[in-house]
């Protein structure tokens, strides 16, 4: 896989990005690709199947269904 450097990236550019990597649990690099990727290969999403998706691991997951209550108390533990 090549490599590329960037150089000259501003200041406030690169704690966003560092900041969005952490939010995303990426690391900067990993950031930085997905940017780039998503930029040059866009995705048509299907909102419905979207939501199709999203409601079937819903289901699967061991939380099972989140409310806005159950949210804003792991929010309020400090989970992200």
């Amino acid at each position: 896989m090549p490599d590329l450097a960037l150089r000259g990236i501003p200041a406030d550019v690169h704690q966003a990005l560092r900041e969005a990597a952490q939010r995303n649990h990426r690391s900067l690099n990993g950031e930085i690709l997905r940017r780039l990727e998503v930029s040059v290969h866009p995705m048509a999403e299907d909102v419905d199947a979207l939501l199709a998706r999203i409601g079937e691991r819903g289901g699967r997951s061991r939380l099972g269904s989140l409310d806005d209550a159950a949210l804003r108390t792991l929010k309020d533990e400090g989970r992200p």
